[in-house]
């Protein structure tokens, strides 16, 4: 082989790593970009995962604690309540309804500074009169940052349906 191609060849393999470098660096740029939206992601994930554990057992005081003291509800029906009290009244008339496997399918979440809000689909089973009438429905929920770091929510609201 001559002198000549294989310094072709070095330097188009030479170019290629270049590229292949440069090629790297983009997607460890891209990754640490989108590292605030996997952690927002988490965050909104694990919100969710304590929400339906505290409603799955039927705990309505552990339910309302993850609501601000001022958090305003607005059911499907139409009607608004506020405060914990109130909101643990609500979920306590869907538990004593046999409202149960509720689960979460988010849409999209999204965080700015210490306020988050989250659009997803909705999912749950009521057991009534010996049947097992499915629900489901979107809801829109805002959550912010306490003093103490906790994420609450100050807006709940959600539509349902019956699932035929």
């Amino acid at each position: 082989m001559p002198l000549a191609d294989v310094n072709y060849w070095r330097q188009a393999i030479n170019n290629t790593l270049k590229h292949f470098g440069t090629c790297g660096l983009f997607a460890l740029l891209a990754l640490f970009t989108m590292h605030p939206a996997l952690a927002q992601n988490k965050l909104v994930a694990d919100a969710n995962a304590t929400w339906n554990s505290y409603f799955n057992k039927g705990d309505g005081h552990g339910l309302a604690a993850l609501y601000d003291e001022k958090a305003i509800v607005s059911p499907a029906n139409g009607k608004i309540v506020q405060g914990r009290d109130e909101i643990e009244k609500l979920f306590k008339s869907h538990f004593d309804a046999d409202v149960h496997d509720h689960a979460i399918d988010v849409v999209r979440a999204s965080q700015v500074g210490n306020v988050m809000y989250e659009t997803a689909d909705w999912t749950a089973v009521q057991g009534k009169d010996g049947k097992k009438p499915q629900y489901k429905g979107v809801l829109l929920k805002v959550m912010t940052r306490s003093t103490d770091g906790k994420w609450r929510t100050i807006a709940h609201t959600w539509n349902a349906e019956e699932n035929k």
